[in-house]
């Protein structure tokens, strides 16, 4: 909250104080800027864009969640209320992981998509893999599991050859 009070945005802090910060409500509790922080920056923050899954990666794991959840556009609330309250501090700090394609190598935005397996990222647009799902399959929730073509080649290793007839 003084980071906002600092940098002019008082209109975002309410009368009561710290008490009632954040005036935001979300599933009929106050909204979690705290867990909504942590997770976007663990995934390689705001820039990210599509490539962070809002209800089903972030959401799930904020005090505002409940099981029995009916709201929709979720998503996208989450990322307005993120944009107004942590985007800022979020540039002005050196929290966001600097992860980077384990594909290409580089950490622009775009696509990403995180391994189930391995939790590294890509860029969906760099594996190349024939049989993949489209970008908006990995992106929704409850959607595709991405797995990276690292520990899919690991996986098919470890994996034991199902004999026939005993050979």
């Amino acid at each position: 909250m003084q980071f906002l009070i600092v940098r002019g945005h008082t209109r975002l802090v309410p009368q009561g104080g710290l008490a009632e910060f954040p005036d935001a409500i979300l599933n009929a509790k106050r909204l979690d800027l705290f867990n909504l922080y942590r997770e976007v920056v663990s995934r390689g923050g705001f820039h990210v864009g599509n490539g962070i899954n809002w209800k089903g990666q972030v959401f799930s794991k904020m005090r505002n969640h409940t099981l029995t959840n009916r709201m929709t556009g979720v998503g996208n609330t989450l990322k307005r209320h993120y944009e107004t309250y942590l985007l800022e501090y979020e540039l002005a700090h050196d929290d966001v992981d600097g992860e980077c394609c384990l594909l290409c190598h580089s950490s622009a935005a775009g696509d990403w998509v995180n391994c189930g397996v391995c939790d590294e990222w890509a860029h969906f647009g760099c594996d190349r893999r024939q049989g993949l799902g489209a970008f908006k399959d990995y992106a929704k929730t409850d959607g595709l599991e991405y797995v990276c073509p690292h520990c899919s080649i690991s996986n098919f290793k470890k994996k034991p050859h199902k004999t026939v007839n005993g050979y």
